[in-house]
């Protein structure tokens, strides 16, 4: 939808004391429970890039061979019949999914001079922004859905060789880590650990004290972890959820869907009704002034298409560029009524 009267808009003074419309890194070395713990979120969907989940049951196991496969989900999810039958969306593992728009973007910036196996091996960081921007249209689409979003990265044991210490990062390279980590508002790390017994106690930790130093995030929890499972995982953070909000003296509200949705693609626009739009503004201008009018017309299409070009040459997928025309137009129209 295109903006409104930005002064009619109101003041935001609610927070959404729930998971809705959340997105959560899972970070964890192999058999942690990454998989067990979004199992047990509300109706999950998992988008599985790799085999796995034969121990687990209650969940959807969707397939993803290719980004195509996870761009056709997620326009399925962003269906009406996606939110009545699911609330979580899992993706197992984004470790996996980063890769495979990774060679995406490769093949899509590729050419006949330079052919590029991976869209991260593009000079001057292209490919990473190119993945970035993609991988943002099509989880913006879920968040304004209202899932949680869950994403599954896998963690292994690094070392720094400038300084020669170990540490615990995860199976990306440091630029591709930073592509799942910008859109998270929260990342926990799964550990798994020995007890006194001789058996395993797993935890999920919301900060670098489990040992994975990019642990945290937009909310802070009382506690460093909790034992894992969805229901201790999801206390913790309604409660760090509602001392934000208190924090900031802001009602708590129970939302299903953001307080503000961002459509990122042409499929926001009516290209049709925008066409009879701008041939209606135009005649009305015309007929208030035949003098000034269609000069006016043309330095407000060819600011945007360029000399020469028509605003009959555009395609749907142009919408946007069609909609700064009429933007145009409608700055001027406005203008020449002060003026009169």
């Amino acid at each position: 939808m295109a903006v409104g009267n930005i002064f009619e808009i109101p003041v935001k003074t609610t927070i959404n004391a729930s998971l809705n419309s959340k997105s959560i890194l899972i970070v964890g070395k192999s058999k942690t429970g990454k998989s067990t713990l979004c199992s047990q979120a509300p109706r999950p969907i998992f988008l599985m890039t790799e085999n796995g989940g034969e121990g687990l049951t209650g969940f959807t196991p969707v397939p993803i061979a290719s980004w195509s496969d996870f761009k056709n989900a997620v326009n399925q999810l962003c269906s009406p019949k996606g939110r009545e039958n699911f609330d979580t969306v899992v993706i197992d593992t984004y470790t996996n999914l980063i890769l495979l728009l990774d060679k995406y973007v490769g093949a899509k910036l590729s050419t006949d001079r330079n052919t590029l196996d991976f869209g991260s091996d593009a000079d001057y960081g292209k490919g990473t922004r190119s993945m970035r921007n993609e991988l943002g249209i099509q989880l913006q689409k879920l968040a304004n859905q209202g899932y949680l979003l869950m994403g599954i990265v896998h963690a292994e044991d690094k070392t720094n060789f400038d300084t020669g210490k170990d540490y615990i990062g995860t199976s990306l390279s440091t630029a591709l880590f930073g592509v799942a980590e910008k859109f998270a508002d929260q990342i926990v790390y799964l550990r798994r650990d020995e007890d006194r017994r001789g058996g395993f106690e797993y935890r999920t930790f919301f900060n670098s004290k489990g040992g994975f130093a990019n642990t945290g995030g937009r909310f802070t929890t009382e506690e460093d972890y909790v034992l894992t499972s969805f229901e201790n995982f999801e206390e913790a953070m309604v409660k760090a959820i509602e001392n934000a909000a208190r924090d900031q003296s802001a009602e708590m509200t129970i939302a299903t869907k953001p307080a503000v949705t961002i459509d990122n693609d042409d499929s926001q626009y009516d290209f049709p009704a925008m066409m009879a739009e701008f041939k209606e503004l135009t005649n009305k201008m015309v007929e208030a002034d035949r003098e000034n009018a269609p000069s006016q017309i043309t330095a407000a299409v060819e600011s945007e298409l360029g000399r020469g070009k028509k605003v009959s040459q555009l395609n749907a997928k142009q919408a946007e560029l069609l909609a700064n025309i009429l933007n145009n137009l409608k700055k001027i129209e406005i203008a020449e009524k002060e003026n009169n």
